[in-house]
């Protein structure tokens, strides 16, 4: 015997998009990318809720072309790692 009530939601997809010269997307891309490489951005780690900037800043590299540099982000060292994973283990209560 079920106690369950079983609605499936129909799985929708998003719209497939080809990024064709000219389309609205490709452009909204370009638009995006351009303003990215003019504002740079800074992304820090963040363990529990807290933002930390310390460690080695590394940046953050244009995938198309690595002279582009969209920003910066930290690579944490062994006492984020601990840092992390007490908040996990916080979080899992």
């Amino acid at each position: 015997m079920f106690n369950g009530v079983f609605h499936i939601p129909q799985p929708a997809n998003e719209p497939v998009l080809d990024y064709a010269p000219g389309s609205p997307e490709r452009e909204e891309l370009r638009t995006k990318l351009n303003e990215l490489s003019s504002t740079g951005t800074d992304v820090p780690i963040i363990i529990g809720g807290e933002e930390i900037r310390n460690g080695k800043p590394v940046n953050i590299l244009c995938p198309h072309n690595h002279k582009n540099v969209l920003g910066t982000c930290f690579q944490g060292n062994a006492l984020d790692v601990n840092k992390a994973i007490a908040a996990a283990n916080e979080a899992k209560k």
